[in-house]
């Protein structure tokens, strides 16, 4: 149960967190280091993975899959804790300014 399936490849789940938050720090980096960037990004990549994870559910729904089994998964994840990331690191550094 500690594995996850992907495009044929075993993939374990530690892997899976370390790849999350892999792009969770590398999207607080980045909002601390260029705020006015991620914010200008977050629409944009919030829409790409909305749009992302409804592709994902009607693969899954539609062929009885687990999301585990789909190859672009682990990369919808990555760039969604780079979302969350992100914004955590420039309302942060905005704050710094406003306070």
């Amino acid at each position: 149960m500690d594995k996850v399936k992907q495009g044929g490849i075993m993939i374990p789940k530690t892997k899976r967190r370390l790849l999350q938050l892999l792009g969770f720090i590398i999207g607080l980096l980045f909002g601390l280091w260029r705020p006015q960037q991620v914010q200008l990004m977050l629409p944009v990549l919030g829409i790409s993975v909305g749009i992302g994870y409804f592709l994902l559910s009607k693969v899954t729904t539609n062929k009885h899959k687990d999301l585990s089994e789909i190859r672009w998964f682990i990369p919808i994840q990555m760039i969604m804790y780079f979302i969350i990331g992100g914004a955590i690191g420039s309302s942060i550094y905005l704050y710094m300014e406003l306070y």
